[in-house]
């Protein structure tokens, strides 16, 4: 499905104010991946990336050929960042001159950024970093190859501690250099250029029966980066194909998949370059002239009855879905109410993650904490002053990455070095009111290190998965855990 698009895109032109207006018709389709290495305490940071060039191996410094924005590629993405923390999103799909590229030039600018406050109530200031120059010059490592009418692959990668300067205190100063590194990908049979757990948004449209040899059926992705001059999904519309092998979670089948859905997605591009669906998990209907909106980001503080039953919240709303840049701007603090009708949900995209939680940790309203990721679902009401608030119909606990340190092993590891648990001291303060424990198993991820027993303490760690508070003290996987404890079920663990 893909491929057809792509050659209907190899007729048109990409063009710059700075390169060849011209373009061959034999052109080869090229992916933008971006991820970031996270910066503590930084909640937000939306990343407005205005325009990318490429730089063909021996050609003159200044000839340069524009990816996008091009009349095929209109789409200049903000892309919230503090979300792709070990994982990476899907910035662009076009099509450029066969050839080999040495360099890309990126411009790029910051449309809103946030960091965690203990002085504030909810614990939360916003600032506007003023970025020291807007274009970055990256060298690709190896150098990226576009083949006529085949499909290419570059991921950037933000490396955002080294990109926002300090002051001699550590404190943040306010300005950026931008520190970027690319390279192209290389695709695996298995999982093709690479798996993307953190791809969401609405539903556009459904094909339930697709003819393309290996696919069962598809629907258009709406994905949720806003531009910074429109209240409109700016983000690429992206074909999610579906096997048999498709985990589906929310609706029985996908005839039955409304439009307007929000949707999380865990899927890879394959290398034909179609974009195939490990999971997608269905959430509620969004309607914008009802004020029913989605708001993703993290819960920064947390109101309990007598009972221990949460009533409200505050959260940073990163980004709301359908984008609603008028009513709710970027980085709004809302204030979310709970009520009896008010459903909660996992993350039930990993089948290894929810075994682990299955029988012992829970998502509901005695457990939701400071700190964990969540999607609410609710209509909004905008006072004439005050904070925004929302009534939940639904409250989603979403995957996440959490930076720190090392602390010590809880017991033994298993034979395999990989199953068991460890204490995590997290670099942030907004997971700083509950001690974390990281659950570890035979299929969790160890990525610079072969296990549990050569974690080390004098390094940063980043780890990926999905947080339960245990309020009553359990045991998982055979590791008991104290009450209180915040845990975090790895799928992956990232030592630097």
């Amino acid at each position: 499905m893909l491929l057809a698009s792509v050659a209907a895109l190899m007729t048109i032109a990409c063009g710059g104010s700075s390169s060849s207006s011209t373009a061959a018709p034999t052109n080869g389709a090229l992916y933008t991946l971006i991820g970031d290495t996270p910066s503590c305490d930084v909640l937000s940071f939306g990343v407005f990336y205005t325009e990318m060039d490429l730089h063909k191996a021996g050609a003159a410094s200044t000839t340069l050929l524009t990816v996008w924005p091009t009349g095929s590629a209109p789409i200049s993405p903000v892309i919230e960042m503090s979300t792709l923390r070990d994982s990476m999103t899907i910035a662009n799909l076009t099509t450029v001159p066969p050839g080999t590229y040495d360099q890309i030039v990126l411009k790029a600018v910051v449309n809103g950024a946030s960091t965690f406050d203990s002085t504030q109530s909810p614990p939360v200031s916003n600032f506007a970093p003023a970025v020291s120059t807007e274009s970055v010059t990256i060298n690709l490592q190896p150098e990226l190859t576009v083949t006529s009418g085949k499909v290419s692959t570059v991921q950037l990668d933000l490396n955002l501690p080294q990109s926002l300067a300090v002051d001699s205190l550590g404190a943040l100063t306010g300005t950026v250099n931008w520190v970027f590194t690319g390279r192209p990908l290389v695709a695996s049979a298995t999982t093709g250029f690479g798996e993307m757990d953190n791809l969401y948004g609405f539903v556009r449209s459904v094909t339930p029966v697709t003819n393309v040899a290996g696919f069962t059926s598809a629907f258009l992705l709406q994905t949720l980066s806003q531009t910074a001059t429109s209240s409109s999904g700016g983000g690429p519309a992206l074909t999610v194909n579906l096997t048999s092998q498709t985990q589906l979670v929310g609706v029985p089948q996908i005839s039955q998949l409304p439009t307007g859905s929000y949707v999380e997605v865990d899927a890879y591009i394959n290398q034909d370059g179609n974009l195939v669906a490990n999971g997608v998990q269905v959430e509620d209907r969004e309607s914008v002239s009802q004020q029913l909106l989605g708001y993703m980001g993290p819960v920064l503080d947390v109101t309990k009855d007598s009972n221990g039953n949460v009533t409200q919240f505050d959260m940073l709303a990163r980004e709301t879905q359908p984008n609603d840049a008028v009513d709710i701007p970027v980085d709004s603090t809302i204030t979310v109410n709970v009520s009896s009708s008010t459903t909660f949900s996992p993350y039930q995209l990993s089948s290894d993650l929810t075994n682990l939680a299955s029988g012992n940790l829970s998502f509901d309203d005695t457990t939701l904490a400071p700190g964990q990721e969540v999607v609410v679902h609710g209509v909004f009401t905008k006072p004439t002053s005050g904070p925004i608030s929302v009534a939940a119909n639904s409250v989603y606990s979403r995957l996440q990455s959490v930076q720190g340190t090392f602390s010590s092993l809880v017991g033994s590891p298993g034979s395999d070095d990989k199953t068991g648990a460890f204490h995590l001291s997290p670099c942030g303060g907004i997971l700083g009111s509950h001690p974390v424990m990281v659950v570890t198993d035979a299929q969790t991820n160890f990525v610079n290190t072969s296990g549990l027993s050569t974690l080390s303490p004098t390094t940063a760690l980043l780890v990926r998965g999905l947080t339960f508070l245990d309020v009553a003290g359990s045991t998982v996987n055979g590791t008991p855990v104290p009450a209180g404890t915040m845990v975090l079920l790895a799928k992956e663990v990232r030592q630097f």
